[in-house]
C-alpha cells in the first residue's frame, strides 16, 4: 500500500549545505570518469592540502566553508575553512611558485590564510599566486601548491559544489505529460537490461510490463554529477558510450570511473550525460509502456516535454 508520496520539483527545490566541495575543472578528471576535490585527510596542523577523488573520500575531508563571489561583486579576502577551525594555509608564507599548501589552525588576520574567490579561481590575497593543481596530476594525494595566476589555466580553475551528503534516495523519475504519471523503469537487474517508460509507478502495476523491473532510483542532488543507481549496485548507462542522438540507455553494473554512468542533475527537470550536451530523453515523445529512454541534444529548460523529469519520493509498507 502506498503510504507516503512527496513530490519534489527540482526546478524549485533549494538544497542548502553548510559546506561545499572545491572541485577541479581540469578536463583530465572528466576523461578519467571522476571528480577531483581539494582535500585534507585529517584535522591537524600541517596536514597537506591534496587532490582526491571526491567520490571515494570522507565527506568531512572535502567540505569547505567560504563565500564565493562572481563579477560584478567585489570580493573580500577570507579564510577557507575545514573541520570548523582549520584554514588553507600557505606554508611558512613563502610567496614563490611551487610553495605547497597545508591546513593550519585558523588565526584571525593571518595573511597566509586569506584568499580571494573570484569566478573559478582562488587567489592568495595580496599576491599574484593562485591555488594550483600541481603539474596537472589527477592522482589521489597529489599535493596542491600556489603558482602565478594565469588566465585560462585549467590547473587553477575550480568549481564550488554543495556536499553530496543528501542524495535523492528512493525516488521515482517521473513525467506528468500525456495523462501521466509515467516513470522511468529498469526492466531487470541484469547487465544490458532495457530502460523504458512505464505507467502505474505508484501502485506496482508497472510490473505487468516488467515483472522483474524497478522504478526506484538514487540520483545526485542538483547541481552535482554522479551515478543514477537502482537495484543493488546497478547504474543507468549510455550503451557503449556512443555520444549520438538516439543512443538508448541501459542498466549496467556500477563501476567507479565509468564515464558512461555519470549524469549531471541540472536542477531544471533535466539530467545531462555529463559534459556531453545530451539529456535523458523519451524516444519520439511516445508516452506508452515500454517506450525506450535515450539520449538527445539537451533542449532549453522546460522547452521539450520529452526531457522534463520530476523527482518523487515514495515509500511502500
Amino acid at each position: 500500500m502506498l503510504t507516503a508520496l512527496i513530490t519534489l520539483f527540482p526546478f524549485v527545490l533549494s538544497v542548502s549545505a553548510a559546506t561545499r566541495q572545491i572541485q577541479s575543472a581540469n578536463p583530465a578528471f572528466f576523461s578519467a570518469g571522476m571528480q577531483g576535490c581539494v582535500s585534507a585527510a585529517t584535522n591537524a596542523d600541517g596536514v597537506a592540502l591534496v587532490i582526491h577523488n571526491c567520490n571515494t573520500e570522507n565527506i568531512e575531508a572535502v567540505g569547505w566553508e567560504f563565500t564565493s563571489y562572481d563579477p560584478p561583486e567585489t570580493p573580500l579576502p577570507q579564510p577557507i575553512v575545514i573541520f570548523g577551525d582549520k584554514c588553507i594555509d600557505v606554508t611558512n608564507g613563502v610567496n614563490e611558485d611551487g610553495t605547497l599548501l597545508q591546513i593550519w589552525t585558523c588565526v584571525e588576520g593571518n595573511t597566509n590564510q586569506q584568499w580571494f574567490t573570484v569566478g573559478n579561481t582562488f587567489q592568495w590575497s595580496g599576491t599574484d599566486k593562485c591555488l594550483d593543481l600541481t603539474d596537472g596530476v589527477i592522482t589521489d594525494d597529489n599535493p596542491l601548491q600556489i603558482w602565478t595566476c594565469t588566465g585560462g589555466d585549467s590547473n587553477q580553475e575550480w568549481i564550488s559544489e554543495p556536499d553530496p551528503d543528501n542524495i535523492y534516495a528512493g525516488i521515482a523519475i517521473t513525467t506528468f505529460a500525456e495523462g501521466g504519471p509515467y516513470c522511468i523503469a529498469a526492466a531487470s537487474d541484469k547487465d544490458g537490461a532495457e530502460v523504458a517508460l512505464v505507467s502505474g509507478c505508484f501502485n506496482s502495476t508497472f510490473n505487468t510490463t516488467y515483472p522483474d523491473g524497478n522504478v526506484t532510483w538514487n540520483v545526485p542532488v542538483e547541481p552535482l554529477t554522479g551515478q543514477i543507481t537502482t537495484f543493488d549496485n546497478m547504474c543507468l548507462d549510455v550503451t557503449n558510450g556512443v555520444n549520438e542522438d538516439g543512443t538508448k540507455l541501459q542498466i549496467w553494473e556500477c563501476f567507479v570511473g565509468n564515464t558512461n554512468q555519470l549524469f549531471k542533475n541540472l536542477g531544471d527537470s533535466q539530467f545531462e550525460w555529463n559534459g556531453s550536451g545530451k539529456c535523458i530523453d523519451l524516444t519520439d515523445g511516445i508516452f506508452v509502456n515500454g517506450n525506450p529512454i535515450q539520449i538527445w541534444d539537451c533542449s532549453a529548460p522546460f522547452d521539450n516535454v520529452n526531457q522534463d523529469w520530476f523527482i518523487i519520493y515514495f515509500k511502500h509498507l
